[in-house]
């Protein structure tokens, strides 16, 4: 097998894997429903007053949420995942939220 025949076999199984991996398109319904449920999960964070959610990001995939961004300690961080848990469609909370530098460092959040 020559080179440029492998290099074309590997090719073409690295995009088969990427197509498989990727999945169908979102359908307008799926991607609306995403949206609302990260703008229910938005408004919860901005409502809580023991929380400053300005810096917090949401972004829903199918009832999951992923919050991004800093607070500044870790209740702050227990608190947004407690919050975007109960907000109605959310299937599951993936946190990954920082540690402002100036918060507290001695925490296992803190990068």
């Amino acid at each position: 097998m020559s080179r440029l025949t492998k290099r074309a076999l590997a090719v073409a199984v690295l995009c088969g894997v990427a197509a498989c991996a990727s999945g169908p398109p979102k359908t307008e319904e799926q991607k609306q429903a995403d949206k609302v449920t990260a703008e229910r999960v938005e408004a919860a964070l901005n409502a809580d007053r023991t929380l400053y959610a300005k810096h917090i990001f949401v972004h829903a995939d199918s009832g999951v949420i992923h919050l991004s961004g800093y607070v500044w300690d870790r209740p702050d961080y227990d608190q947004a995942t407690f919050i975007a848990e109960n907000v109605a469609g959310v299937t599951r909370v993936v946190n990954e939220l920082e540690l402002q530098r100036n918060g507290n460092s001695d925490n296992p959040v803190a990068r």
